[in-house]
């Protein structure tokens, strides 16, 4: 269900929001939510809000492929 949510949001883009913060914070929720619910004590990596919209995306579509 991951995946089919974050392909509807991928459709919905623009290129222009490839790396807006609305965008990340989309995916970010999907993915983040996904984990918790499957394994509960799971937490975001320690550096998640230092890091670029493009390396967040990057990594949130690494999930998205598995």
């Amino acid at each position: 269900m991951m995946k089919a949510f974050m392909l509807l949001g991928d459709l919905d883009a623009t290129s222009t929001e490839k790396l807006s913060d609305a965008r990340v914070a989309y995916k970010e929720r999907i993915v983040f939510s996904t984990m918790r619910a499957s394994i509960p004590d799971w937490q975001p990596p320690s550096n998640w809000n230092s890091l670029t919209n493009e390396e967040k995306l990057n990594r949130l579509d690494k999930l998205q492929s598995v």
